[in-house]
């Protein structure tokens, strides 16, 4: 028996419809500008997982507190030509400048869920050379982590402002 219906069959789709366009173009070599923002976009996030397995988890490497705050505050960023955009001068400058150093170990503290003043007696300035030893390992590898973490987030916010706030959204339903 045949039902009639007013919803012509092109009008049902399903929302995985533009995935299957896009893997048929793949299969059959049509690409077309949206196959090749999407292949550049896999080859960004490849290339970005790939820098941040160097620099971090994988290996069991840390960051170095001083360095985390670097990185966490821009100073180690590159410019357009891939280039440091601060000389190291520039840095220590930065470094010694009033209310750094606090902003440092109220970061770090607040990370590794310690006490301000424990930070404090690691030493002066932002060299940082008096973590005990029993812990410094422990420290800097949680530093890589959170590290890896905001690499991630920033990455996936340039490539796609709306990315992020998806994956947000799927993270509050579970």
């Amino acid at each position: 028996m045949a039902y009639k219906t007013d919803i012509p069959a092109t009008v049902v789709i399903s929302s995985n419809h533009n995935n299957n366009i896009a893997l048929a173009e793949n299969k059959f070599g049509f690409q077309d500008e949206l196959y090749s923002r999407t292949q550049n976009r896999n080859n960004q996030l490849g290339n970005l997982v790939t820098k941040i397995l160097k620099t971090s988890t994988s290996y069991k490497q840390g960051i170095h507190p001083r360095r985390f705050c670097r990185r966490w505050f821009g100073l180690e960023s590159i410019n357009e030509y891939g280039r440091p955009r601060l000389t190291e001068e520039q840095i220590v400058e930065i470094e010694s400048e009033h209310g750094y150093r606090e902003k440092c170990i109220n970061l770090i503290a607040r990370l590794l869920k310690i006490k301000p003043n424990t930070i404090h007696r690691w030493g002066k300035g932002v060299t940082f050379d008096k973590i005990p030893a029993d812990k410094r390992q422990k420290y800097e590898i949680y530093l890589g982590y959170v590290d890896a973490i905001r690499v991630i987030v920033t990455s996936l916010t340039e490539l796609d402002e709306y990315l992020l706030l998806r994956l947000l959204r799927r993270l509050e339903k579970r």
